[in-house]
């Protein structure tokens, strides 16, 4: 039985990777089988679709074909902001989480190039093979470790005029950094793992300690393998769970994780 359900899950669209506006067009189309069923008087018809429907739902996250393909943008139509999901956006960082008086790009590129972590090749860029190992090796540290002590990391590598805590949206878990100098920055747990383990592992590379912060997202760009799971991420175009493309747009170019449902960057067509 255990196996047979295990068949039938789908890990990428349930638990922490569950999209809601999915999971709520849903339930709300598998009410209109059910009522038409159930006025006709077949009450033990309408009670079974209900039943196989909503089984559908809690273990694949949705039983309409294509959902995750029109639901995110029937949810993005609605005249109020009912869920929580960031789009095509860029997932938030470490460099959010302080004032605007922080190094620029090109500050950091330079002093990633000068230390020797990140080498250019051509018009490309790729990370030096010891520091590549070393931030692996931090991020292996991290990413088993709960939110909370998370939470106390980030707490150690952040200004003190940065609280980090922790925050639970729907059934996804996440880093929140608070400041004064500015509104929340919210850190998904793959992000703030690799973003965290950057700065340790720039810690005998970099010495300025806003430019080691500043360097977790340029950084983001160049993983090959998914800080989580070792998983390989791979660059799509493909609108995630929960983004609505607008018409005649070109959803952006993300990096992500397949296994995770974790998105670890999205490329800027703009800055290009």
């Amino acid at each position: 039985m255990i196996d047979s359900l295990e068949r039938v899950r789908r890990p990428e669209y349930t638990g922490e990777n569950r999209c809601w506006p999915c999971t709520v067009t849903n339930g709300l189309l598998l009410t209109v089988p059910v009522a038409v069923v159930a006025v006709l008087g077949q009450w033990l018809l309408a009670a079974a679709i209900g039943v196989v429907g909503t089984a559908g739902i809690l273990l694949r996250g949705y039983v309409v074909p294509y959902t995750p393909r029109f639901a995110p943008r029937l949810a993005a139509a609605l005249p109020v902001e009912a869920f929580d999901h960031d789009g095509g956006s860029d997932p938030g960082s470490l460099s959010g989480s302080v004032d605007e008086t922080g190094p620029s790009g090109e500050t950091v590129l330079a002093e990633l190039v000068e230390s020797g972590v990140v080498l250019p090749e051509g018009e490309q860029l790729r990370l030096e093979s010891e520091f590549r190992d070393d931030w692996r090796e931090e991020m292996t540290s991290l990413r088993d470790v709960d939110l909370e002590t998370l939470a106390g990391v980030a707490d150690d590598l952040t200004p003190s005029s940065i609280e980090a805590k922790t925050s639970r949206v729907w059934d996804r878990s996440q880093l929140v950094l608070e400041s004064d100098a500015g509104p929340p920055v919210t850190l998904r747990r793959g992000v703030a793992v690799a973003e965290l383990a950057a700065v340790c592992a720039l810690e005998s590379r970099v010495d300025d300690a806003a430019v080691r912060r500043a360097a977790g997202r340029p950084l983001r760009s160049l993983l090959a393998e998914c800080p989580l799971c070792d998983g390989e991420l791979t660059v799509s175009q493909a609108s995630c769970c929960g983004e609505a493309t607008p018409v005649g747009k070109t959803p952006s170019e993300k990096l992500l994780c397949p296994a995770c449902n974790e998105r670890f960057f999205v490329f800027d067509e703009s800055a290009a």
